[in-house]
């Protein structure tokens, strides 16, 4: 299984008058970044929420918030007296520093942040009945986010897949292609000479001399090799039920170095042509990896 860094769960719930919703947002990060919002008076479930997420989680850079409404005040009205104070202090010396006179309490009242229906603080234990209601809320949402997740991975799974396949194909074109490379570079080496010496008088035994170093120069077989391990293992990690988008970013690495030694080497059109192509595919690898948990 494949799972993805992207995701989103929420899950609202509620217990004795008290309503709450928590909220998570993931996207890719190099390891496990947990950004945690709570409302006053819930410091005590934070340590129980990052420890869920560490159990949960190898990487990702997430967003968690808990918003929590407490209605057992019946829906009474509430005053921030000491905002209102405030306002109230700087309204009379604008009405004096303009002359204006006049009540406007109604306008103050108005103001956001002012008058609330819902209570201000809380104080919900970590061991409370409603804490405990609210951690079972996290756990459910991280499941959501498993879930979510996974199906994005499945999705990248078969991008991956079909990407490696079309670097297996053209790792196996350009061994054909290094199969024909030793003639061609004796027939380019002999008609360059020719060119050179009009008398055409050439020592056999020399000619082969350097076509031998010039074809060991040009040998790629070693990189096939490479390419063609690196596939393979790419390959069977995405069948294992584990965190593996380092391991893939590391192998997408050493894919791209072996496809550059391969083009620097290339004695040929058509395998510089299968450096480029090799390294397309590659980019476009290293890209998906970078999804992957």
């Amino acid at each position: 299984m494949i799972s993805s860094m992207t995701g989103f769960a929420n899950v609202a719930a509620e217990q004795d008058d008290v309503s709450w919703t928590f909220e998570i947002k993931s996207v890719n990060g190099r390891g496990l970044d947990l950004r945690l919002y709570l409302p006053n008076g819930c410091e005590a479930l934070e340590q129980a929420i990052r420890a869920k997420f560490k159990d949960a989680f190898a990487r990702g850079n997430m967003q968690a918030s808990l918003q929590v409404k407490d209605r057992s005040d019946g829906g009474q009205a509430r005053i921030d007296t000491q905002l209102l104070t405030s306002l109230a202090r700087k309204v009379r010396l604008m009405d004096k520093l303009s002359g204006r006179s006049g009540s406007r309490s109604s306008e103050l009242l108005g103001l956001r942040g002012v008058m609330s229906g819902e209570k201000a603080t809380f104080d919900i234990s970590a061991d409370g009945v409603v804490g405990q209601a609210i951690l079972a809320s996290v756990d459910e949402a991280i499941e959501a986010l498993h879930a979510a997740r996974a199906r994005e991975g499945e999705a990248l799974k078969g991008i991956l897949l079909r990407v490696l396949e079309d670097m297996q194909a053209e790792t196996a074109n350009a061994k054909t292609t290094s199969d024909t490379q030793p003639a061609q570079m004796k027939a380019r080496l002999k008609d360059r000479v020719a060119a050179v010496l009009e008398d055409s008088k050439l020592n056999p035994e020399r000619l082969e001399q350097e076509v031998a170093i010039l074809i060991t120069k040009a040998d790629v077989t070693e990189e096939i090799d490479r390419l063609t391990a690196h596939i393979e293992e790419a390959r069977r990690l995405l069948w294992l039920n584990q965190p593996k988008g380092r391991k893939l970013d590391f192998l997408s690495q050493e894919l791209l170095r072996e496809a550059n030694t391969l083009g620097s080497k290339a004695a040929s059109i058509e395998m510089t042509r299968h450096s480029l192509a090799l390294k397309s595919s590659i980019d476009q690898f290293k890209e998906q990896c970078a999804n992957v948990e």
